[in-house]
């Protein structure tokens, strides 16, 4: 067995912890925002839930840019955001227009998104994290797949229109655009520490990405960054039907004009009951692009992969409508019983993964249906394991 591996901690379900006591969020159907609109309407509930996170342990946040886009904003009435800001007794116009009869532009709505990236590094900024001598707490740009950006979202699907949204040209300059938002801006790119490009149901997209980060990731500005996949399907394939197979090949191989390899790959949104068989594939994958120098040792492969990055989903067998945006018990599955405990669930995976002595480190958190709460059970969990494979990289 080689040395032991890194684990860090991520955070976990944005939208549903605020959907969630003592915050109760309804969020509507025909939103283009979903959490985003928190940015304008409560920026105060965003931090106190970055806070909680950071509290329960979690060593890197995500922003709350996951479905945050220039079309979303264009498609957003000012009026309505505001008029809510006020009845919530928030305000957050920063160096918004006062017109408040029109939609967002571009200028105003970047405003809004590279608040995210301050709100996630502040909420690092309280006494008892400072003075950690543990890692550096870190934000993770959140930057979902095209398909939660539209209405409604289809990252689920891979249904992804107009037709030439299907392409790797298409999807490249969308996502080069809205990269752009945040890393022209050099305030804001100083506090990103992680680019995450979050839930990618097709192919192209996972090409694209890789593309976007060669041409804008330099060595100037460079970023830690990662793709994470949903598998949706029971057959353990993309929505677009590509196998796990593929989707490694896609992230991690150099032949041709691949783009940039990521410092992490990954699976989130997924359901849980998945992710075991899901990351043996990932790693049998990985080991034939990866692993092939018969005369390295352990160590020296090892020096060669990525880290793994996994935030599977608890929703104990309810599935997300994306028509209704609300969570509703599949007639086909069975809910898990009040004695099933996620935390337990996933920390047994991720001991049985670091066993496996594949990844450089893992990066481990929760998606749909997970809270503060589960990150700190998680992180409990995985303390009192006593493993010779890995070690928590913070305190």
């Amino acid at each position: 067995m080689s040395s032991k591996i890194p684990i860090r901690f991520l955070d976990a379900g944005l939208g549903t912890t605020l959907e969630s006591p003592p915050h109760n969020a309804k969020f509507k159907a025909d939103s283009s925002l979903w959490s985003s609109d928190f940015l304008i309407t409560s920026p105060d509930t965003l931090s106190g839930v970055h806070r909680a996170f950071v509290e329960a342990g979690a060593d890197v946040l995500l922003t709350a840019t996951y479905q945050a886009s220039l079309e979303g904003f264009a498609a957003t009435s000012r009026a309505a955001t505001l008029e809510s800001a006020s009845n919530k007794q928030r305000e957050h116009k920063g160096s918004l227009a006062q017109d408040d009869s029109a939609t967002y532009n571009k200028e105003e709505a970047s405003v809004v998104m590279r608040k995210a990236v301050s709100l996630a590094k502040e909420a690092f900024s309280s006494k008892p994290y400072t003075e950690s001598k543990s890692i550096s707490k870190r934000v993770a740009l959140s930057l979902g797949a095209y398909g939660a950006t539209m209405q409604p979202s289809t990252e689920y699907s891979g249904d992804y229109k107009p037709a030439h949204m299907r392409t790797v040209e298409g999807l490249l300059h969308w996502h080069e655009v809205r990269l752009s938002i945040f890393r022209d801006d050099e305030a804001t790119w100083n506090d990103v520490d992680f680019v995450s490009f979050e839930t990618l149901p097709v192919l192209q997209e996972v090409q694209a990405v890789r593309r976007v980060m060669a041409q804008h990731n330099t060595t100037q500005h460079p970023r830690e960054w990662w793709i994470s996949c949903v598998f949706p399907n029971d057959d353990l394939t993309l929505p677009d039907g590509s196998p796990v197979s593929a989707v490694v090949e896609a992230m991690l191989t150099d032949r041709g004009d691949r783009g940039q390899r990521p410092w992490g790959i990954g699976i989130n949104c997924t359901d849980i009951k998945k992710l075991d068989k899901l990351l043996r594939q990932y790693e049998a994958a990985a080991q034939s692009i990866l692993d092939t120098d018969p005369t390295q040792d352990a160590s020296a492969k090892r020096a060669q992969w990525p880290w793994l990055v996994t935030y599977p989903d608890g929703a104990q067998g309810s599935v997300y409508n994306t028509e209704t945006q609300q969570w509703e018990i599949d007639p086909g599955m069975k809910a898990k019983g009040p004695q099933w405990q996620w935390h337990e669930e996933l920390a047994e995976i991720i001991t049985k993964t670091a066993e496996r002595g594949h990844w450089k480190g893992i990066l481990v958190g929760g998606c749909c249906k997970t809270t503060p709460d589960e990150i700190r059970k998680l992180r409990s969990q995985l303390a009192a394991i006593e493993s010779d494979a890995y070690y928590l990289e913070s305190g």
